[in-house]
């Protein structure tokens, strides 16, 4: 099977869905062959019942080709998945987690909603002891950006 033939397919079938393509490839682990696909969508945790609606899908597509055994793997980018910093404006509104590069004068990681983005900064809103406060922060300050779970 032709993952580049694929793909397409796969991306197309997704994005009519409303997921997009993360990632695509074979691996062997433990002796089992399996087809990975990562699926992602914006301000969304993925349910498991989405999961098993995708699988279905690409289970039909996988039917058209004639291919060696392997196993179907469906996954996500997890609920606390890493957001890049070109695609952190599609997030305002949700919970976050910043993690501050070293050297930074500023706690280690952040945590709160995502109000306001700009092309250098962001503002995230988070609660003090009962008190609302908003931080803004420099792009180039922040090592890696998170979705992050309340709790």
């Amino acid at each position: 099977m032709d993952l580049n033939l694929l793909q397409p397919q796969v991306e197309e079938l997704l994005r009519k869905k409303g997921f997009r393509l993360v990632s695509m490839r074979f691996l062997v682990e433990e002796g089992t062959r399996f087809l990975r696909i990562i699926v992602d969508k914006y301000q969304h945790i993925i349910s498991l019942d989405e999961i098993v609606l995708i699988s279905e899908a690409i289970d039909a597509l996988l039917d058209e080709y004639d291919e060696d055994s392997f196993t179907l793997d469906i996954t996500t980018t997890g609920a606390e998945k890493e957001i890049a910093k070109a695609e952190i404006g599609a997030y305002l509104g949700l919970y976050i987690k910043l993690t501050m590069k070293d050297g930074v004068k500023a706690p280690n990681t952040v945590k709160g909603n995502l109000e306001a983005v700009s092309e250098s900064e962001l503002t995230i809103s988070y609660n003090v002891k009962g008190r609302n406060k908003k931080e803004t922060y420099a792009l180039e300050q922040i090592k890696q950006i998170n979705r992050a779970v309340k709790y």
